[in-house]
């Protein structure tokens, strides 16, 4: 169907128009929006947009995002998100006319890969990106564990933004984890971690996210990957867990060895959660597919924390 649509950027004036299009297609609390699209000055933010007779009916946002390569140095990426099309102008192509304008943005912008999560893999498959793998490891705590006399991670009631980023800055690197920066730590950690309990120690931290039936240890750090320093956190964790009345707890961060061998100290069971939907794509010639999987599977890089872009 030939329509008068035609595709553009979007500037900041409209962020109205996009909240409207992205509630009524994808339906989250328009918080995670609005904390999306502001959540960082610094992050170089486009979105990509088809407009029919005035209207904005259709949408690609794009995050380009510094992160650590296999020897911990700067690559840029770039993160998609908020791919929407109203449901009366589907099948005219939008979406991919739109995310084939971010991939010539992103790759004019020097960025290594794309990377994004979906639950429609065939769809993005056809433009050139590939599923990868996603690993975290879960426990079931059906005891509240005997803690170390001899841990100091306690519970910060009022997280200390500065003593936070102390700790995580003074924390071991992973391939695939974001490089923050001050601006990050103004306007971007705050909202990420609103809502979520922090746990710190004299060099250590995580950061935990409470469901009704699971803990999940989003992020964690400390200056070298000790076994006995994280059986130290994830003890005061599970203890907390016991306590919400939540028996199930999840690591989801960078996957060493030392995490795996501090869990099966504590829990009789260590079980590997697999997770879909999340898929890279080339865009540079130093970057093939190839060289992204092996970065990808590294033993200390499963999971790569993008703060949700």
């Amino acid at each position: 169907m030939e329509t008068d649509a035609k595709l553009r950027t979007a500037d900041e004036s409209e962020l109205p128009a996009l909240l409207e299009l992205w509630t009524a297609v994808l339906n989250p609390d328009v918080s995670v929006f609005t904390s999306m699209y502001y959540s960082c000055p610094a992050v170089k933010r486009r979105t990509f947009v088809m407009e029919d007779h005035g209207k904005i009916v259709s949408s690609v946002q794009q995050f380009i995002l510094p992160v650590r390569d296999e020897l911990c140095k700067a690559v840029p990426i770039g993160a998609i998100a908020n791919v929407s099309t109203l449901p009366e102008y589907r099948g005219r192509g939008y979406s991919t006319k739109l995310l084939h304008a971010s991939i010539s943005d992103m790759k004019a912008a020097g960025c290594g890969w794309s990377y994004l999560f979906t639950g429609i893999m065939p769809f993005y498959e056809r433009l050139g990106w590939r599923p990868i793998h996603r690993t975290s490891l879960a426990v079931s705590v059906r005891s509240k564990p005997e803690a170390d006399a001899f841990t100091d991670v306690v519970i910060d009631e009022t997280p200390d933004l500065e003593r936070l980023r102390m700790l995580d800055e003074g924390s071991f690197v992973a391939p695939l984890s974001q490089i923050r920066g001050d601006l990050d730590w103004k306007y971007k950690i705050p909202p990420r971690i609103l809502g979520k309990t922090v746990f710190v120690g004299e060099d250590s931290f995580a950061i935990v996210h409470r469901s009704d039936d699971e803990a999940t240890i989003e992020e964690w750090g400390m200056p070298d990957p000790s076994v006995i320093k994280f059986q130290h956190l994830v003890e005061s964790v599970a203890g907390w867990t016991f306590d919400q009345g939540i028996q199930r707890m999840v690591v989801s961060a960078p996957i060493l060895a030392e995490a795996r061998q501090a869990l099966e100290t504590i829990f009789a069971t260590v079980d590997e959660i697999d997770h879909l939907g999340a898929m890279v794509r080339p865009l540079s010639s130093r970057w093939p597919l190839s060289r992204i999987i092996s970065l990808f599977s590294l033993q200390e890089a499963r999971f790569l924390t993008l703060d949700n872009f």
